[in-house]
């Protein structure tokens, strides 16, 4: 599923299917993908500022990808983005 430049900003995908979309140019700032199963999804040169991630089913390597860009707290559910990725 193709989601590219989507603006997703303070969206609610909590318990969402996001497996195999593919967000790329996307803006997830601010939104909240609390439970979400996204393990084949594609995040590429997506912005992620204040999503909350929290209990998110994702891959290793985008886990990693995205800790790398990983910034702000959730104005909704307080979180660090960086906590809900589980970022070292």
């Amino acid at each position: 599923m193709p989601l590219d430049r989507v603006n997703l900003e303070g969206a609610n995908l909590k318990n969402a299917t996001l497996d195999m979309a593919r967000f790329r140019q996307a803006n997830l700032t601010n939104a909240v993908l609390e439970g979400a199963f996204a393990f084949n999804a594609e995040f590429k040169d997506t912005i992620i500022d204040g999503a909350d991630f929290t209990d998110v089913f994702l891959r290793y390597d985008d886990q990693a990808q995205l800790c790398s860009i990983a910034k702000g707290t959730n104005p909704v559910t307080g979180r660090k983005t960086s906590d809900t990725l589980n970022c070292e």
